[in-house]
């Protein structure tokens, strides 16, 4: 059944709210978690970071593994049943964040949360499929820049709570926004019904039909390193402030102002390059995304000022922004309709994959040379051009791109 296109685009923006608030609400709590374990009685310093790191890497890493699984559900089952389900775990999982006492609790439960964790695949096939096929980066980017903003504002917002309200309420609120958003789901979105043939193509294809598509391990790749460089600064940023000689007292805010205006650059970017991509090639303007990032992130390590540094972020989140929609995009274009929930899972995997790693070697990398990162980034674009030049995703939406 095809949607009359006033309820297809009331379904888009359910999708686009849907994943801000989500994302927002993860946000509240999420870079709170190290003071999180102190107050669950983890005092000594090194033991607290050890602890907030696994908490906050465990569930994108279990979300990655099952990122395939919850599409191939979607695509059996029907978006909005999936996304109700993940919304209700979101609810209980948050609120009984609120409650442990131990830290042992709470790794449980973030590791519930990231089984639970497919919404972020599932939007974006959501909102693809309320569109027309020569519309799918727009509304990919839509979806990118909604979670993109939410890392911007979320933990500004989650800063403030947590100040007033202390972190186990912080917690109360975060399901609160999930309840609230299951709500807009139910009342709102319709879901569309597809033909018998093509749940029964989706039943039998699953697994071996996006696995045989030509250039997905390509697109894999690209995606892997494209979120891999995307998380590797975090780490490292108030130690590389600081030696820009942020002073102390001001290095918790100075880094919070960079990541706001690195994250509504890259969501800019984001929402413009998947409108884009409607009248030009998704694949050369990923070419070019990743060949003008490389010297941005590069010039990173050598700046002099915190100045510098800031413009050259609002720069790169404007040029790098706007990569996982174009990769996305592409992948959109590549796959048949009835399996395109279940190949998201798969592009989602690699991305999140590449984000749960990324902190870990970029530490490492740290531990040797503080600013080695950036060119190890530098080079990881260039190779990743060079991947996506050689080997080229077909799409069924556009004409191959000549050499």
């Amino acid at each position: 059944m095809t949607l009359d296109p006033a309820v297809a685009r009331r379904n888009q923006l359910v999708t686009v709210a849907m994943v801000f608030s989500v994302f927002t609400g993860f946000a509240f709590v999420l870079p709170f978690l190290p003071l999180y374990v102190r107050e669950l009685g983890v005092e000594e310093p090194q033991s607290a970071a050890l602890w907030a790191g696994v908490l906050i890497g465990v569930s994108p890493l279990v979300a990655g593994f099952l990122a395939p699984v919850w599409g191939r559900l979607a695509d059996r089952h029907g978006h909005k049943s999936i996304a109700v389900k993940a919304l209700v775990a979101y609810v209980a999982l948050l609120a009984l964040c609120s409650a442990v006492t131990r830290v042992e609790q709470l790794l449980a439960l973030r590791v519930g949360l990231g089984l639970f964790g497919g919404l972020g695949p599932l939007g974006l096939a959501m909102a693809a499929a309320q569109a027309p096929r020569e519309d799918t980066g727009r509304a990919v980017g839509l979806v990118q820049a909604a979670q993109i903003l939410s890392a911007a504002i979320g933990p500004f917002a989650g800063g403030l709570l947590a100040d007033t309200i202390g972190m186990r309420r912080t917690f109360l609120v975060a399901a609160g926004v999930c309840a609230l958003t299951l709500l807009l789901v139910l009342l709102l979105y319709t879901e569309t019904e597809r033909p018998g043939g093509q749940a029964r193509e989706a039943r039998a294809g699953g697994f071996r039909s996006v696995v045989a598509i030509p250039g997905l391990l390509t697109l894999l790749i690209v995606l892997f390193g494209v979120n891999f460089i995307g998380r590797s600064f975090t780490p490292i940023l108030p130690l590389h402030l600081q030696d820009l000689g942020v002073p102390t007292a001001r290095l918790a805010s100075a880094t919070g102002i960079l990541i706001s205006v690195y994250s509504i650059a890259a969501a800019l970017s984001a929402t413009l390059l998947g409108r884009a991509s409607r009248s030009r090639s998704p694949r050369r303007l990923l070419l070019l995304t990743l060949l003008g990032g490389a010297p941005i992130v590069a010039s990173m390590a050598l700046v002099p000022s915190y100045r510098s540094f800031l413009a050259l972020a609002v720069l790169g989140g404007l040029v790098g922004g706007g990569t996982l929609t174009l990769c996305y995009t592409i992948g959109g274009l590549m796959v048949p309709q009835d399996i395109r929930t279940t190949a998201f899972g798969f592009f989602s995997g690699a991305a999140l994959f590449g984000g749960a790693v990324s902190p870990s070697i970029a530490g490492l990398i740290a531990h040797a040379q503080l600013r080695g990162i950036y060119f190890v980034d530098a080079g990881l674009y260039l190779v990743l051009a060079v991947v996506l030049w050689r080997v080229r995703p077909a799409t069924k939406a556009s004409p191959p791109t000549p050499a």
